[in-house]
């Protein structure tokens, strides 16, 4: 009971942060949807540390909802004190710099990435399947086909830099990017 609490507590954290924010597609459909399916998809492969789920959950609250290096600190100072040092050290870990340009945040990714810890590799690769999955189900509004598969091929980068530690995860990722991809080249 204390597990689904803490979960419960993450989300209610998350939702209020991202209150009023939505996602990129065509629907508008409430930013809240995204960190909870990238916890689904991890407990869909097997994975069921606390930590990990809580981190799934608030993965995008310090990179999307802080503006200054001041509202950083103080978002992390309260991450940890109700969540831990362990899944703050994961947000942080797959929380992009947003003061550098957009392709200099995708570069570091993958970069980055095989250098990550266990439970952040993870997490990337889930935020990735989920991302592919909208990009198919709901799609960027004002993406052309061009970006959509770039998206994708700088997704597989990311992706290849955490593989390795759940087959399912790992799995679930090529099928989706594999759907996706076909898809888009079918309606091209």
């Amino acid at each position: 009971m204390k597990d689904l609490n803490k979960i419960l507590e993450a989300i209610s954290f998350a939702a209020d942060r991202h209150r009023n924010q939505t996602r990129k597609g065509i629907s508008k459909i409430p930013y809240i949807n995204h960190p909870i399916r990238v916890a689904k998809i991890l407990t869909d492969v097997g994975e069921n540390e606390m930590e990990l789920l809580i981190a799934a959950i608030l993965h995008d609250v310090i990179e999307d909802t802080t503006k200054s290096q001041e509202e950083i600190k103080a978002l992390s100072n309260v991450i940890l004190s109700k969540f831990g040092e362990e899944v703050l050290f994961t947000v942080l870990e797959v929380s992009d710099n947003k003061s550098l340009p957009v392709e200099e945040r995708k570069r570091l990714q993958v970069i980055h990435t095989p250098d990550l810890s266990e439970r952040a590799k993870k997490l990337k690769i889930a935020d990735k399947i989920s991302n592919i999955e909208d990009i198919r189900k709901d799609p960027p509004e004002n993406w052309e086909q061009k970006r959509k598969l770039a998206y994708l091929d700088w997704a597989k980068q990311v992706a290849e830099g955490a593989i390795g530690l759940n087959k399912k995860l790992d799995q679930y990722f090529d099928q989706v990017y594999n759907e996706t991809y076909s898809y888009l080249k079918s309606v091209n």
